[in-house]
């Protein structure tokens, strides 16, 4: 199988000679294989009558599935199947067009999914939308990503499908400075409370977030993580070597980062501590944005070479976290949590991150990683070389760091507290027996 890590966008001439940008390796079957293998949940048949029937929800996804396979969709047909199991509906609805190998992966497991640009509204559109609703006996539509208030679609359901209720999951990371103002900030706070009643329940992916959210005095909040597969993201020794030797990395050590490539991300402060370390730490950088360009001719700047690989986006990142040392998460937005975080711990690396945003809920400083100031990459560097420096540290952090994975953001661990956020009431018969 051929394994490409070159992308559409070509480096500008002067940053071509210095760091390697593109190239074809061959790689085993074993090491590139997304097989999406989903376990079982812990969650009990007693769901069935004591905490209220699953109601019928539709699941709408501002979010483009084109070329990859987020976690966020692996879930959506985790509790595809759970809803299926318990004699209800749970409907994924993405950005079209759907990639055939995307939707195939839904249609694998029995999972129908669907198509729907709600980004700007059209008549024609709000038609689709009410005949999804209308044939799928939809009760509640989930939203995530979409505008929570300046939706014309919501408003268009609640005139048109009055009994149809709306959950509003907010994954959103926040710029620097003072989003919380800045986000509809020509609407008075009373006026955004009472748009935001139209919730029946809001879903915050950290607690930063539901602090976020609180402080514009928005009703209804509750947490809800995020949860991953934990059997696909896991430490594979094979694919470790596999991938090593098929990107040449030999003993060197190597620093992972996943990430759109836009500023917000950061990767500029992991390209600048790597010009602090020493020369055998390398930096891979997958992913691809209207930043790369800019990545590029700093690594060609601070002279690099082939220290930093960049591998472009990738379908399945599971073999390139399985292949390296440790995670790095520099952001300068305040990220909500940030799943690729979750993915590498699983994957028993130690994540670098920057303390901010939701991210040190979830990154324990000293424990299953390091966190570090924001933009500062004197400091990155510094969190790094100890890494680099004690392989002893960074087995146990690596060990730790999916120990925590597993046991609290683990499909199995979450997936019933997911459940039960679609429950209709439970019926006083059905919790006391009588």
């Amino acid at each position: 199988m051929d394994f490409h890590v070159c992308t559409k966008t070509e480096a500008p001439r002067h940053a071509m000679s210095n760091f390697h940008v593109c190239t074809k390796t061959e790689l085993p079957n074993h090491a590139m294989s997304t097989e999406l293998t989903l376990p079982a949940s812990r969650s009990s048949d007693q769901d069935r009558t004591v905490a209220g029937r699953l109601k019928r929800v539709l699941y709408v996804l501002e979010l483009d599935p084109a070329g990859k396979f987020p976690s966020l969709s692996e879930q959506a047909i985790v509790l595809a199947r759970e809803f299926r199991e318990r004699g209800s509906l749970f409907l994924p609805v993405y950005l079209p067009p759907l990639d055939p190998e995307f939707a195939n992966r839904h249609a694998e497991h029995g999972v129908a999914v669907e198509g729907l640009d709600l980004r700007r509204f059209r008549s024609a559109t709000l038609r689709r939308l009410l005949r999804l609703v209308r044939d799928n006996r939809i009760e509640v539509v989930h939203w995530n990503f979409y505008h929570p208030l300046f939706n014309g679609y919501l408003w268009a359901l609640t005139v048109l499908a009055p009994r149809v209720g709306h959950y509003y999951t907010d994954h959103i990371s926040r710029p620097a400075g003072n989003p919380v103002e800045t986000r509809g900030a020509n609407l008075k706070w009373v006026l955004k409370w009472l748009l935001s009643l139209r919730y029946q329940k809001t879903l915050c992916i950290s607690e930063y977030v539901k602090g976020e959210l609180r402080k514009q005095h928005w009703p209804n909040l509750q947490i809800l993580y995020n949860f991953i597969n934990t059997e696909r993201f896991r430490p594979d020794p094979d694919a470790r070597r596999a991938v090593r030797a098929s990107l040449g990395a030999g003993e060197e050590f190597v620093a992972l980062t996943v990430a759109y490539l836009i500023p917000d991300k950061g990767v500029d402060v992991a390209v600048r501590a790597l010009a602090e370390l020493p020369e055998d730490v390398v930096l891979w950088i997958v992913g691809d944005g209207p930043h790369r360009a800019n990545l590029e001719a700093l690594a060609n700047d601070l002279n690099l070479g082939q220290r930093v690989r960049f591998l472009g986006p990738h379908h399945n990142v599971v073999p390139f976290m399985q292949a390296a040392d440790c995670f790095l998460c520099p952001s300068i937005w305040k990220e909500g949590a940030g799943n690729a975080n979750f993915e590498a711990m699983a994957c028993g690396l130690p994540d670098v991150a920057s303390r901010v945003g939701g991210i040190p809920e979830f990154v324990e400083d000293e424990r299953n990683g390091f966190l570090f100031t924001v933009g500062d990459d004197q400091e990155l560097a510094e969190r790094i070389r100890r890494l680099h420096d004690d392989p002893e540290l960074r087995r146990r952090m690596g060990q730790d760091a999916r120990s925590i994975v597993v046991e609290r953001y683990s499909t199995r661990s979450l997936v019933a507290e997911h459940l039960a956020v679609h429950r209709a009431a439970a019926t006083y018969r059905a919790q006391h027996g009588g």
